[in-house]
């Protein structure tokens, strides 16, 4: 809390360029700032970047930085945002190419914090696309993520960050899919995870957080 403190004037000018709810953004990615150790960090980077680089995601996946990215979950994010019209309308644009140039480079946002900062950007404005109320034509075709309490948006927008969801098109991402999901204890605090291990609702982390900002 400390460290979200002290950074989060930078942040938020991040999240308000790109028009997501700081809130949410700080939030959803609180829960990775606890897990977050600098020793395992820095591990990890080192073992992903010379592993990652060279062989890709089937080779090695590991979590890096502030908040927890997995290179997988970025090279989706990437994919995504370029095939939406959110490349064009914030500039911001990636080669997706797989070759490890493209790795290096990627590797080298994602050990960046603002960089962390602008991806979580990038996975709201993607997600409340998708799992929005509007198609790709404008038309309002159901209610949406955008439709629900705040409460339920922040709890789908953790799980999702957590565990993970299908892009597809405007309007057109299975929230109920999403929403059985937000239940799970699935977050826990150990390197080397067993049975025993405890295990956490990642949702009730996020907001109870959010309720204290």
């Amino acid at each position: 809390m400390s460290y979200a403190d002290a950074h989060r004037q930078a942040w938020r000018r991040i999240w308000d360029f790109f028009g997501v709810d700081s809130r949410i953004a700080e939030a959803v990615v609180f829960p990775e700032m606890v897990r977050y150790g600098a020793f395992q960090d820095q591990m990890e980077t080192m073992a992903v970047r010379g592993t990652y680089v060279r062989g890709g995601t089937k080779v090695f996946n590991f979590s890096i930085g502030r908040f927890q990215m997995k290179p997988s979950f970025v090279e989706d994010l990437e994919k995504r945002w370029m095939k939406s019209p959110y490349a064009r309308q914030y500039d911001a644009r990636f080669i997706t190419d797989d070759n490890q140039i493209v790795r290096r480079e990627r590797l080298d946002r994602m050990a960046d914090d603002l960089w962390q900062c602008v991806y979580v950007a990038m996975f709201l404005k993607l997600l409340y696309l998708d799992y929005g109320s509007v198609d790709s034509e404008g038309r309002v075709v159901r209610d949406g993520i955008d439709q629900l309490p705040e409460d339920e948006q922040l709890r789908i927008a953790a799980t999702a960050y957590n565990r993970g969801c299908a892009w597809s098109s405007p309007g057109t991402g299975d929230i109920e899919s999403l929403a059985s999901r937000a239940g799970d204890r699935h977050f826990h605090m150990s390197v080397f995870p067993s049975s025993t291990t405890r295990r956490f609702n990642y949702g009730d982390i996020a907001s109870e957080y959010f309720n204290s900002l």
